[in-house]
């Protein structure tokens, strides 16, 4: 066990530069602003603080220059990392996450939501799962996910802005 711990450590101390970086610090922001959303979990209240900030056109706009991302991570979800791979529940969030945030049924902005909140399950598994950071995997994951914030985070500070 404390070996599986110092190789962690090692991967965090060799790794947390450049994209995981990034994508920490871009999170912040995300976690910043959906504080003031507060639901019973984290994942309500990132998709009630989309909802509330970003019109359904920008929504709508958004999803459709993030198409090829959510192919992606449509076709290779994001497991949780705090599970076994071979638990049941391990694709659970991410793909229903997913399904959300291609669902027509949806409104835009909730489908947004739910795109962000595969984004969080990147984050968790970066923070409290065992995800390696310098793998080809979980660079292209913080890549998509750096994308994807990069279109939120200027519509949600914008709002504070304009305040």
């Amino acid at each position: 066990m404390s070996q599986e711990a110092a190789t962690r450590a090692l991967d965090i101390i060799d790794n947390l530069g450049g994209t995981a970086e990034v994508f920490r610090g871009k999170w912040l922001t995300i976690q910043a602003f959906s504080s003031e959303f507060q639901r019973n979990n984290q994942r309500h209240s990132l998709i009630a603080a989309i909802e509330a900030s970003i019109s359904e056109t920008k929504a709508a706009e958004m999803l459709e220059e993030l198409a090829d991302e959510i192919s992606y991570l449509k076709q290779y979800p994001v497991g949780n990392l705090d599970l076994a791979e071979t638990d049941p529940q391990f694709y659970q969030n991410a793909r229903q996450d997913i399904a959300q945030a291609t669902s027509a049924d949806r409104a835009p902005s909730n489908r947004l939501g739910h795109l962000v909140c595969v984004v969080y399950q990147v984050r968790c598994n970066t923070e409290h799962g065992r995800k390696k950071l310098g793998t080809q995997r979980s660079q292209k994951l913080f890549v998509i996910s750096n994308r994807i914030m990069d279109m939120v985070i200027p519509v949600l500070v914008a709002i504070g802005e304009t305040a």
